[in-house]
């Protein structure tokens, strides 16, 4: 598991691991982003997004998963049958998967960039082929990462005695944004490489400003780099990155559109820090009637879990500072 706030560098993380080692094993990358504007997927969707991994592999790796049911290979191309009678069963792939990895001495790693999106899987559940493979298959495993860290944790449902995965071991990387010296000294690092000489009171704003996330600090710098300009700089990565909040809110709302007006709420009172007691409260006074404890407790749960909110003692504040300017 890669966790970690979104652009604090999972995806890039993961990416040079597998450049790194790509004589020492076989790679799938299943990109799962684009998923976020969805209310729910399908298998279907799941197998499509197999296949393409399957299309960027050498020939010798599909010729070997030939007579595979739902699997058909013409040329160099591989195609999956994601229903009837002959669709595809993970499990089976799974097998052949650790097989060709085993007959090869390489590990198969599959990949599932942001993995929360799984959770809205429906019809299907990927965790018993995951579980059968983590039990049965010595050569395959299995990376997720995600930006929405408590939704990932839904999805695998690792403490839920009913889950395939319950009681399963995990290796856990979590990636932080820097902080305050790490971040300055980033930037300066950066600008280093560029021949550009910048003072430290105006790195001291940028943190300020947009925090220690990579992404946005990057960002900043290559503004800086094409407008040789602090003001403007910061004032275009200010935008983008409340125009990127925006957006993802919006796709965190999908299924959620009956509540908004309560997480709207929940977001303006806890933008400087607030308590459980702050929540209720300005629920209440915005509907003019009562709101039951539990359900403000979901509700702030959510946010927490979809990385918009964190929890320090019994404070709940944003995640990143631009997150408080978009409310």
């Amino acid at each position: 598991m890669v966790l970690g706030l979104r652009r604090t560098g999972k995806s890039s993380i993961v990416k040079v691991i597998m450049n790194e080692n790509r004589e020492n094993a076989l790679w799938l990358y299943l990109d799962l982003r684009k998923f976020e504007t969805r209310e729910y997927l399908t298998y279907k969707d799941i197998v499509i997004e197999l296949e393409k991994a399957f299309n960027s592999l050498p020939k010798w790796v599909k010729d070997f998963i030939k007579g595979l049911r739902g699997i058909s290979v013409s040329g160099v191309e591989v195609r999956f049958n994601w229903s009837g009678e002959e669709k595809i069963e993970l499990s089976q792939l799974f097998d052949r998967l650790s097989e060709l990895g085993e007959r090869n001495g390489k590990k198969v790693i599959i990949v599932f960039d942001e993995s929360q999106e799984l959770r809205k899987l429906k019809g299907y559940n990927i965790l018993n082929p995951i579980a059968y493979s983590f039990d049965n298959l010595k050569f395959l495993r299995f990376i997720f990462t995600g930006s929405q860290i408590g939704m990932v944790y839904r999805f695998l449902k690792l403490k839920d005695p009913e889950s395939p995965l319950f009681g399963r071991a995990m290796t856990e990387v979590v990636i932080n944004p820097f902080d305050r010296e790490k971040s300055i000294e980033f930037l300066r690092r950066g600008f280093e490489e560029n021949n550009i000489s910048v003072k430290d009171e105006i790195l001291e704003e940028v943190y300020e400003n947009v925090g220690g996330i990579p992404g946005w600090l990057t960002y900043y710098g290559f503004n800086f780099i094409t407008e040789r300009d602090h003001k403007k700089a910061l004032k275009k990565t200010i935008e983008m990155g409340v125009s990127s909040i925006k957006e993802e809110f919006d796709n965190f709302l999908i299924g959620r559109e009956g509540g908004k007006e309560r997480y709207y709420e929940i977001m303006k009172v806890c933008k400087k820090g607030c308590r459980w007691r702050d929540v209720k409260t300005a629920i209440e006074v915005a509907e003019g009637r009562k709101v039951d404890d539990k359900r403000v407790t979901e509700l702030i749960e959510n946010l927490v879990d979809a990385s918009f909110l964190k929890k320090t003692d019994d404070i709940y504040e944003p995640t990143d500072p631009l997150i408080a300017q978009v409310f």
